[in-house]
């Protein structure tokens, strides 16, 4: 039978037998998974002068990461690789969605961003640099934070671009 179940960090559902071990919208890890009815809405978050310059800050390394994959998908020499720089393109969307209305704020459309056209390896190092960067700035984000739903956001999000981080490491 199949239920529905929220990701406690992006809010989409997933309707399954069982909860996903990773949200298939952000790439949480399945802890944040839960039935639909404990599903908590967080919406904007009330947050320190810091916090929110943080937060604008990851909305446009999100939208920046996104549009980059994006570019690196319609570019992409493989099958596989097309299908990676697709979903890393989705998730880093859902990433800026997510920041953009803890922030309280419209979520910019994505620039046109550079990559190394057709060079799949070229595209996977410059995605492994783009992912060391982006986990280093959450995981400060995440312990100079004062609010608890920014710092359980971050550390999640720090998470899931380690996940992008050892995809990057294999198939480079």
């Amino acid at each position: 039978m199949f239920s529905p179940y929220r990701c406690q960090i992006c809010g989409e559902t997933y309707l399954g037998s069982d909860a996903p071990d990773r949200c298939p919208y952000c790439g949480a890890h399945g802890r944040w998974m839960m039935g639909a009815a404990e599903w908590v809405k967080t919406g904007k978050v009330e947050m320190s002068e810091q916090s929110y310059e943080d937060c604008m800050k990851a909305i446009q390394l999100e939208v920046g990461n996104a549009a980059f994959y994006k570019c690196a998908q319609k570019n992409a020499q493989t099958q596989v690789t097309q299908a990676i720089f697709k979903r890393l393109q989705k998730q880093e969307a859902e990433h800026a969605e997510l920041l953009a209305e803890m922030a309280g704020v419209e979520e910019p459309d994505l620039p046109d961003e550079d990559c190394a056209g057709n060079d799949d390896a070229q595209n996977l190092a410059d995605a492994h640099d783009r992912e060391q960067r982006a986990i280093q700035f959450y995981l400060q984000v995440a312990d100079r934070a004062p609010e608890k739903r920014v710092q359980e956001v971050f550390r999640a999000l720090a998470d899931i671009e380690s996940e992008h981080l050892k995809i990057s490491n294999i198939y480079r």
